[in-house]
């Protein structure tokens, strides 16, 4: 395996063996255990930003509380949530893949 584009024998780290079913345990545990931090993470934030679920409820149903610094802050949340979710939906993808094919 060469480490740099460049094919210098000297710097290559040839592999003598492979144990193709241990590389592919490690790789699946590592893609679950990475699963399981996104989903604490998601449910960590949403306790955070209970605050600003229920602002937004309370906004939904008077305009009272509509300032923009609310919204934009609200949107931030909800952004990074999409995101979590996001991430989340790969690595699912991925441990699939990799589980089932």
């Amino acid at each position: 395996m060469q480490q740099t584009k460049q094919h210098n024998p000297s710097n290559a780290i040839y592999l003598w063996y492979f144990n193709k079913a241990r590389t592919e345990a490690t790789v699946r545990g590592n893609v679950a255990t990475a699963l399981c931090n996104i989903r604490l993470r998601r449910q960590h934030e949403i306790e955070v930003g209970k605050e600003w679920i229920e602002r937004a409820r309370e906004a939904g149903e008077t305009d009272e509380n509509d300032h923009e610094l609310d919204k934009a802050n609200y949107n931030r949340f909800c952004l990074g949530l999409r995101r979590l979710d996001d991430a989340a939906i790969r690595l699912d993808e991925t441990l699939m893949v990799l589980t089932d094919f």
